[in-house]
């Protein structure tokens, strides 16, 4: 009698072994999987702190992959095809065509201004020793658009050539000779100041001539619908990765941030970039300076400078139709950042 009740206490065990395990699985399989990209350059940003930092990833009920991308349009272009989930440090021109082509997509977070710079040979004079030079831009990029306003206030438009490219090529072209210089992110216009040229101007400065640079994450429509408390952990953790940067252990943050996304392990440089890097200061992430309300996003800069950059590249030649303004805010999902001011965040 005694065996017979312990094989049923054994049987029992057995079974309820195998029903945790069967909730374990079914539990991972409810799990949504995520792709997140980062920019693949020497900069430790929020997507690569997070990458990093185990304790923020799991504060995420997702399982993530990280996608390194090099260029703004082909990241939302992507997006579009529903390769990414949330793509941030985008641009200007390639938000607002992501948004004229209809991309199932919500800006959800302000992430940080442009950090470039416009770098010259060291033997050309500024403004009139640019005419007639050839000049690089970072391609679909928003330093494109400030990099045109700034021209555009001392009379060189149509006097210079404008060539685009993406960082990399532009630091080969500057150190060879081929072009007289370029506006482009950090740490490439650093790069190419070292042994070769000089500094004219900074995004920071050229944004008080009124055409800023900003930079915002976007999510999959799709994916806020389905999983939004995927998206607002997601939200509070780079919030949180941001604060990591001025911490106490912002060095080994920042470096193992780095390395991630290219950088040299161990280097002032990756630190130094981290720690200066412009992110949208918190309090200016709600209201006019930001993402305007939860109702009423066109009141913000965001869609603001958007619109207007829209109305630029239709005098570009590159968008025949800009949307309104009102038209860029239904783009703009500002309630997840409203619940990191609120500190409604997952703990």
């Amino acid at each position: 009698m005694r065996a017979s009740r312990m094989s049923v206490w054994i049987a029992l065990a057995m079974a309820a072994a195998v029903s945790a395990a069967a909730v374990k699985v079914a539990v991972a399989q409810d799990k949504p999987s995520i792709i997140v990209t980062y920019w693949q350059q020497a900069t430790a940003l929020p997507e690569t702190i997070l990458a990093t930092q185990p304790s923020l990833q799991a504060t995420i009920p997702a399982t993530i992959t990280y996608r390194p991308i090099t260029s703004g349009p082909a990241a939302l272009a992507a997006m579009k095809a529903g390769a990414y989930d949330f793509v941030g440090g985008v641009g200007n021109p390639p938000v607002l065509s992501a948004i004229a082509n209809q991309t199932n997509m919500k800006i959800i977070w302000a992430q940080y201004y442009d950090l470039a710079g416009f770098a010259v040979q060291k033997d050309i004079q500024v403004p009139n020793g640019l005419i007639g030079k050839d000049l690089a831009q970072q391609v679909g990029s928003s330093e494109a658009f400030s990099f045109y306003g700034w021209l555009k206030n001392r009379g060189l438009i149509g006097k210079v050539k404008l060539v685009n490219m993406i960082p990399q090529a532009m630091l080969a072209a500057f150190k060879s000779g081929a072009i007289a210089g370029g506006f482009v992110s950090e740490p490439f216009p650093t790069m190419m100041v070292s042994g070769h040229g000089k500094m004219v101007v900074t995004s920071a400065e050229m944004a008080k001539e009124g055409y800023p640079g900003i930079n915002v994450i976007a999510a999959n429509a799709d994916l806020i619908k389905s999983h939004p408390e995927v998206v607002q952990a997601y939200v509070c953790a780079l919030a949180k990765a941001e604060t990591m940067v001025k911490g106490p252990n912002a060095v080994d943050v920042l470096n193992k941030a780095g390395a991630f996304s290219g950088g040299v392990p161990n280097s002032d440089e990756v630190v130094k970039l981290g720690a200066d890097w412009p992110y949208w200061p918190l309090s200016d992430e709600m209201g006019p300076q930001g993402l305007g309300t939860v109702d009423n996003p066109s009141s913000g800069i965001v869609a603001q400078v958007l619109y207007k950059t829209g109305l630029w590249m239709k005098d570009q030649g590159k968008i025949q139709n800009p949307p309104s303004q009102e038209a860029v805010a239904n783009f703009i999902d500002a309630s997840f950042a409203q619940n990191v001011i609120d500190k409604k965040c997952p703990q």
